[in-house]
């Protein structure tokens, strides 16, 4: 958390007036207990917001009261129940020493000014927050487009590579049909045996359930040999993927689905696709 941003954002103003709601000043409270530095900005915030407003608290004229109780008295004789004029002094209540506090409507309009204040550093903070949670969401559609765009290129290059391969005539291109009754499988070999390469595509081929993988063959000699895994996100994709050990002959191939990891022989009841050379 950027602890300067935070702390300008206002909210920490907005925290001392009580102007958050219980699960903002919860996670208010939260940041504070994690970050000292704001344990501190919130004793500096109460201390400014308590000088401020004896900065503000202005004492009367002095003979200011004495002024008012002098009217107030001189109104009340002049009204008298025989009219006339009197010359005795009014005598004058001196005021209590509590009323020589500031008045309230001071303190008020300092609170009015300072929330006055916060409501706009929430406004703008608001503001800052939803152009950020717009700019993470369009980051967000961005890197999808990318990723999609990635895939598709992938793809297109996948297509052009067998497309080429099924053009050579030096690979030979091995269909590996079902060999499970009632269930439409298929999956292609391209081998070129002067190399000893082959590249396998398994598109035909459903998603392996889970802790599960498929697991490419090779029959030498009339025993199966393996020739590794494949990546479970080939399955039912039209990705190719290179076989990792070199295959120098071979009559037939087939494909096996084992424990994630492969298995040193194939489980004969999970073979799901051969194919003759």
């Amino acid at each position: 958390m950027d602890i300067r941003e935070y702390i300008e954002s206002g909210i920490l103003e907005a925290y001392i007036l009580g102007a958050l709601s219980a699960e903002e000043a919860a996670q208010v409270e939260a940041n504070i207990a994690t970050f000292p530095e704001l344990a501190d900005e919130v004793l500096a915030i109460e201390n400014a917001m308590q000088q401020y407003t004896a900065t503000m608290a202005i004492e009367p004229p002095a003979g200011l009261q004495e002024k008012i109780w002098g009217a107030i008295a001189g109104k009340s004789m002049a009204s008298g129940n025989d009219g006339a004029a009197t010359s005795k002094t009014a005598t004058i209540i001196p005021l209590q020493s509590e009323y020589r506090k500031p008045a309230q409507w001071k303190y008020a309009a300092i609170w009015i000014a300072l929330i006055g204040s916060l409501v706009v550093n929430l406004f703008l903070w608001n503001q800052g927050k939803q152009a950020k949670d717009d700019q993470l969401a369009m980051n967000t559609k961005m890197e999808k487009l990318q990723t999609d765009q990635q895939q598709l290129a992938q793809l297109l290059g996948d297509y052009q590579k067998e497309k080429s391969m099924m053009a050579d005539t030096g690979m030979q291109t091995i269909v590996m049909h079902t060999i499970q009754p009632g269930h439409p499988m298929a999956a292609t070999l391209y081998w070129s045996k002067g190399k000893g390469e082959a590249y396998v595509a398994i598109d035909g081929l459903p998603e392996p359930p889970k802790g599960m993988q498929y697991q490419l063959w090779v029959m030498q000699g009339g025993k199966p040999v393996d020739m590794g895994v494949l990546p479970n996100s080939m399955a039912n994709t039209p990705a190719i993927q290179k076989v990792a050990r070199q295959i120098a002959s071979g009559e037939a191939f087939a494909i096996s689905l084992e424990k994630e990891g492969g298995s040193p022989t194939p489980t004969m009841q999970n073979i799901y696709v051969m194919g003759k050379a």
